[in-house]
């Protein structure tokens, strides 16, 4: 039979998991970590006729920062190959730095997404800037003080420390 619907499935959705019966496809994000703590049932590639899973963060670096990292790290990477392993047809790696989870399943690819929260924030903009409010809207009037919006995530672990020691190097051999 022909391949119908994808579902979509991160580890803030699993509400969504009810409507599983009308799709075919499950995209999981984040597969190593979203099955640590699964919920008993059906394994997704019993339920599914193809699991694909997208990773893209190196769970193993975050370990060997952590204390008894030398158990963790180790532990972590078993971890994560063990639930690509079990849980997906498909794995795609957004880079080849990432290590390696299940080679024969593995694909490196740019793949992009957008939380539907992003899309229901682009919404509330768009009524906003269709209405006689934008007129006069501290941030879309026209004669609004020019702003920067910035989304991403600043912690050590993802190397902020590292980028501090940069600028800092910078700032110093100028």
């Amino acid at each position: 039979s022909a391949m119908s619907s994808v579902l979509y499935l991160s580890l803030t959705q699993f509400d969504r998991c009810k409507k599983a019966e009308e799709a075919d496809i499950i995209i999981l994000e984040e597969p190593e970590h979203l099955n640590w703590y699964r919920a008993p049932g059906e394994n997704w590639t019993t339920k599914f006729k193809h699991v694909v899973g997208i990773i893209h963060t190196n769970y193993f670096v975050y370990a060997q920062d952590q204390p008894a990292a030398f158990l963790r790290a180790p532990g972590m990477r078993l971890l994560c190959s063990w639930m690509c392993r079990a849980h997906c047809h498909r794995v795609i790696k957004l880079s080849g730095t990432l290590g390696k989870f299940a080679p024969e399943k593995e694909l490196v690819e740019n793949v992009h997404g957008v939380r539907g929260t992003f899309l229901d924030i682009g919404e509330d903009v768009r009524k906003i800037l269709v209405s006689k409010e934008a007129e006069t809207h501290p941030v879309f009037a026209p004669d609004a003080e020019p702003t920067m919006y910035f989304i991403g995530k600043m912690l050590w672990s993802k190397g902020l420390g590292s980028l501090m020691e940069l600028i800092k190097y910078a700032e110093e051999s100028a």
